[in-house]
């Protein structure tokens, strides 16, 4: 069993024998092995021109290496030649000398050789860091134009000038090639890498004149002998890149399956390179070569690469996982790919829905009904609302054999009961139940929470006392942590203080709404609008950042008036400066369960810092966003029902699916239930939509994939009643109520100025 080497391109112009292995390539640990026959192609590459000598001597050592080794790649050329000098004491004497020195000058006095080699030194150290800077910038012109060809020849000529090449370089390198090796390169990436679940592009069975091709690299640019002359050619040159003969679309650019091949055993090389060289691994790097495993077809070898990063203390990510689940799922291996989903659990890394899609996929092919049920209360856990792509799937199998062949025909009624009333609502995670074919239909859920389709009632998943709690003082923790002075203490005991408030309004938001000036008019107009909305009528608190209260247009008087009225009723907090004021906003709503009103989706890296799991639940139950329309702002309260798959007490499913409309009016659900349900047997195509959604005597009609017409009118009726329009008009046929606040707080209720 033979290992292989890594041995650079030689500088000449020659046939190079790319060898590529038809047969699973094992790690053990990080040596590649192969023990069946390798099936050579030859691929022509042009490279630098040399002396005579040296390319004998280079093909001396090739062929004893090729000889010794079994491997079919040429050597290293080494950095020392031999150099016979005579005979000395009756043996011959030999030295090692730099192939890249120059001649010593004669010898000096000391004064003029100190100063001689420390002015030798720092133009060493100087040209060194200007090879080193250019070779970086090199790379990283070859990583934005995905140009992975000029990266490896960087690469050898790299090596034949003798530049130690660091982590960076290497992870350019490995990143590029594994990209290659799939056959799909994605430009403007960087070596960080990036994780997959799509198998290697399939190789095209005839060559196209748009992929990228080794023999189209234009021999010209492979002629430079150095790596600033190549640098400075690839700047020069908007056509250096070759970028004329590459596929190149949103997708990214396709590679030739010669390209990829020479991609994957160069990268391989640089690998070994990298071991040999003892180059510090990181996660990135370790994460190409699991890609290149992948583009093997080898899930043992990738996945063993991600175990091996936690032996060495490097954490794994979730794209590290991604080409040994990739392999596993592809090739059908229900098992593995279960066996990788638990390795990443007990690491801390949980699948996110390109994962999940795939176990799914291949569960659903397998026939394995347990793990499509685990995998569906997994998507309900974290994914909440699934892709169309995995609703197709979800849609295949409750329509398949196998689906209609399991299920319980008898359950305890108490136990199911017993089961969603702990789990919060929503679900109950006993197992399927009832038996018989399913019918899935495409549906919408109305402003009450019913199912148009089997008129279900979707339920509200309570969120738990305790877990808010704990919540709050895991946001007032991080918030203390990152805010100065204990500004945050602070604000902590104003709100004991002064509140509870039943609305919260991102200030900043509002009055940035649609403009790029803050204008304090649009606070006024939602303030006055949610209190309306609010059963106390009591003033929302408003939270602002300092500066968006002073300065020369908060001067003015009707500006300078909002701010007065509201410092004067206490719902107003101004943020000190250098505050993140999003912590203060977010942590009084959760602090008093009440509503936010912001636009803000909350995606940016603050809130990721609050976790998957009970934050986007908090979210869906409290915030409110908002518009205005000529008549004064529109609210969009929380919706009817929580947006997230759910399971009933008889077994039957809503599936929400992901979409960009702004109303959760218009939202498509999978309403799944059992074909001999009293439901599914009546003849919708009788039965009228009735405003009275929530009796089961009414039912709607099932809902196909193109919508009809009438279906339409009802969604924007829909919408229509869940979108609150606030007027100045509105607030008149409460005059008793407001009269009735007013005496019980000794204030003067104010809506307009």
């Amino acid at each position: 069993m033979a290992s292989i080497p890594f041995k650079p391109l030689q500088p000449t112009q020659f046939q190079f024998q790319l060898q590529l292995y038809s047969s699973t390539i094992l790690l053990n640990p990080f040596k590649f092995h192969t023990t069946l026959p390798r099936i050579s192609s030859s691929i022509h590459v042009t490279h630098v021109e040399t002396t005579e000598q040296e390319i004998s001597h280079t093909r001396r050592d090739s062929k004893t290496t090729s000889n010794e080794n079994g491997s079919g790649f040429s050597s290293f050329t080494p950095k020392y030649k031999r150099v016979d000098s005579g005979q000395e004491n009756g043996a011959k004497r030999v030295v090692l000398k730099d192939r890249n020195a120059k001649l010593k000058p004669k010898r000096r006095t000391s004064e003029s050789s100190s100063s001689s080699s420390t002015n030798n030194n720092k133009a060493v150290e100087s040209k060194k860091s200007k090879i080193d800077s250019t070779l970086r910038i090199g790379l990283d012109m070859c990583s934005k134009r995905g140009d992975v060809l000029s990266a490896i020849r960087l690469y050898d000529l790299a090596l034949l000038q003798g530049i130690v090449m660091g982590q960076y370089h290497y992870a350019v390198l490995l990143y590029l090639c594994a990209s290659a090796a799939t056959g799909l390169i994605h430009p403007a990436k960087s070596g960080s890498g990036s994780r997959t679940l799509n198998a290697p592009n399939e190789p095209s069975s005839h060559n196209n004149s748009n992929e990228f091709n080794v023999i189209d690299h234009d021999s010209h640019l492979l002629g430079s002998s150095t790596v600033d002359e190549f640098v400075q050619f690839m700047k020069s040159s908007a056509k250096s890149c070759n970028l004329q003969s590459v596929r190149h679309d949103d997708s990214g650019i396709k590679v030739s399956e010669d390209v990829r091949h020479y991609a994957l055993t160069r990268g391989f090389e640089i690998y070994e390179k990298m071991l040999y060289d003892k180059v510090q691994m990181n996660e990135a790097t370790l994460t190409s070569v699991a890609r290149m495993a992948m583009a093997l077809g080898n899930g043992d070898m990738a996945f063993h690469v991600v175990k091996k990063m936690k032996e060495d203390g490097i954490n794994p990510k979730l794209r590290s996982y991604g080409p040994s689940l990739s392999v596993f799922c592809n090739n059908r291996d229900v098992d593995k790919a279960f066996i990788v989903e638990q390795h990443m659990l007990e690491n801390g890394i949980y699948p996110e829905e390109p994962e999940l899609e795939a176990l799914l996929k291949v569960s659903i092919e397998a026939g394995r009904s347990e793990k499509v049920y685990y995998l569906l209360h997994k998507l309900r856990e974290g994914i909440r609302q699934v892709s169309p792509s995995t609703a197709d799937l979800i849609d295949k199998w409750f329509n398949s054999k196998v689906a209609s062949r399991v299920g319980k025909r008898k359950w305890d009624v108490r136990s199911i009961h017993k089961a969603i009333k702990n789990g919060g609502g929503g679900w109950h995670g006993q197992g399927w139940l009832g038996n018989g074919k399913w019918t899935v239909s495409r549906a919408i859920v109305g402003s009450d929470g019913c199912c148009k389709c089997c008129a279900e009632k979707l339920v509200t998943i309570d969120l738990d006392p305790e877990e808010t709690e704990k919540f709050a003082k895991s946001v007032a923790s991080i918030a203390a942590q990152r805010e100065r002075n204990s500004s945050f203490q602070k604000f902590q005991r104003w709100l004991d203080y002064y509140g509870p408030f039943e609305a919260v309004i991102d200030g900043a938001n509002v009055g940035l709404y649609s403009q790029r000036k803050f204008r304090p008019s649009k606070v006024n107009a939602i303030v006055n609008g949610i209190r309306q909305m609010l059963p106390s009528k009591k003033w929302p608190l408003i939270v602002l950042h300092n500066r968006r209260i002073t300065g020369d247009k908060m001067d003015e008087p009707f500006n300078r008036s909002l701010v007065e009225k509201w410092k004067n009723a206490d719902v107003i907090y101004a943020t000190p400066t250098g505050s993140n004021d999003d912590w203060y906003w977010l942590y009084a709503a959760i602090k008093f369960r009440c509503l936010l009103v912001t636009n803000d989706e909350m995606r940016d890296h603050l809130f990721q810092l609050l976790g998957n799991d009970f934050f986007p639940k908090w979210k869906e139950r409290h915030q409110v966003r908002f518009s205005f329309s000529e008549t004064g702002p529109v609210f969009h309260m929380p919706p009817p029902c929580s947006i997230v798959i759910q399971e009933s007490e008889e077994g039957y499913w809503h599936v929400p699916i992901a979409s960009e409309l702004e109303s959760e009016e218009e939202r498509t659900w999978l309403c799944i239930r059992r074909a001999n349900s009293p439901m599914a047997n009546q003849d919708s195509s009788t039965v009228n939509i009735s405003k009275n959604v929530g009796d089961p005597t009414h039912k709607c009609p099932p809902m196909s994939s193109d919508p009809p017409h009438n279906q339409g009118d009802a969604r924007s009726s829909t919408r229509r009643k869940n979108q609150v329009k606030v007027t100045g008009k509105t607030h008149g046929s409460h005059g008793r109520e407001l009269k009735a606040a007013e005496e019980l707080g000794s204030c003067v209720v104010d809506f307009q100025i």
